[in-house]
């Protein structure tokens, strides 16, 4: 079942006028000048791709794997050269994405998932606008909440002990989606990797728990032996933004569905679109970003090699063993679309972090 997307807001319209960017320089009456000598030499000293998270570490490893996949449809003799910049959370890398790159189409940025939900909570490190990050390429893995039983056991009112690591976290898309069921939600926090999920779900010490990030088929398949299964899924966009199932787990319902059917109409509000934005930043494992404004030609010729690079097979293949779906123009924009929610949404949010987990960013 699909779920449609709701009307654009100031943000979307501003990342779709981005979008149009695209088009090819005609399109907007460029000077033929400067269009032949951005034709003749874009990349003159090369392409960067800043790479948010240290050296060795799990984005600087798809960095070097996509950079000659991407380069083998740019320019001939395009180096590009991943540059690892600050902690694995990403938001180091995103502040200089956006306080230091000229947009010129020259730089990209390698951004993690953790570095639109720092954005998202109004983590008071954050100096850049997910809204005007301009989308290449995306990888996004599922987003499972599992437990015992069946989605009837997540009805509202019943309590539902869900470990996860904290408010600030992945998780927070289990929680608001909950919250949305009207479940009554017990968190248990401080369960912060697989081995403590497993470990607390073993003991019967939670309810449930969301599964996202890398790898999610193979760590339910540990979790079998616990009867453990999944209830729901947080739903993925299709190119036009509506929400589907997960393509991995197609007979399980997504969470939006389920508000669909028990009030008999498709989901509204800011606190949807909290939930929608909180859903979106969980399963972005990894995002390939221009800056907004760069030339629509250079844009228009990351794009191309976003779409050429999926199917080779020294990418696809570790891409598809780590249950990573990778998606070029529109679907990178669709993954990427509800995160850049409207203002109400994110007040919404982090009002609701405040009053419900005394969460206060720093």
């Amino acid at each position: 079942m699909k779920v449609h997307p709701p009307a654009a807001t100031r943000r979307q319209s501003l990342r779709w006028a981005a979008g149009l960017a695209a088009l090819p320089l005609a399109a907007f009456g460029r000077p033929a000048r400067a269009s032949a000598a951005l034709a003749a030499r874009p990349f003159p000293d090369g392409a960067r791709v800043l790479v948010g998270g240290p050296s060795s570490g799990r984005l600087d490893r798809w960095a070097r794997l996509l950079a000659p996949q991407l380069a083998l449809s740019l320019p001939p003799a395009t180096g590009i050269h991943p540059q690892p910049v600050g902690g694995p959370d990403g938001v180091t890398a995103a502040n200089a994405f956006a306080t230091r790159i000229a947009p010129d189409g020259t730089t990209t940025l390698l951004a993690p998932g953790e570095a639109a939900l720092a954005w998202l909570v109004g983590d008071s490190r954050t100096h850049y606008d997910v809204g005007f990050w301009v989308p290449v390429l995306a990888g996004v893995t599922p987003g499972v909440i599992v437990g015992r039983g069946t989605v009837a056991a997540l009805g509202p009112g019943r309590p539902v002990r869900l470990g996860a690591s904290g408010p600030a976290t992945p998780d927070l898309a289990a929680l608001l989606g909950l919250d949305l069921l009207g479940v009554n939600l017990q968190p248990v926090f401080g369960l912060r990797d697989p081995r403590a999920l497993h470990a607390a779900l073993a003991q019967g010490t939670i309810d449930a728990a969301l599964l996202s990030g890398e790898d999610v088929p193979n760590r339910l398949a540990t979790l079998a032996p616990l009867k453990v299964a999944p209830l729901l899924t947080l739903g993925t966009p299709d190119d036009t933004g509506a929400l589907q199932r997960d393509r991995l787990f197609p007979a399980v319902p997504h969470l939006s569905e389920l508000l669909v059917r028990r009030h008999g109409r498709p989901p509204a509000g800011a606190h949807y679109d909290a939930f929608r934005a909180a859903a979106a930043a969980a399963q972005l494992d990894f995002a390939l970003v221009l800056p907004q404004l760069s030339p629509s030609a250079m844009i228009a010729l990351w794009r191309q090699a976003g779409v050429k690079a999926m199917p080779i097979p020294s990418l696809a293949m570790p891409a598809q063993a780590s249950a990573l779906r990778l998606r070029a123009a529109p679907g990178a924009a669709a993954s990427l679309a509800p995160i850049a929610t409207s203002t109400a949404a994110l007040l919404d949010l982090r009002h609701w972090l405040a009053v419900r987990f005394n969460y206060h960013p720093g």
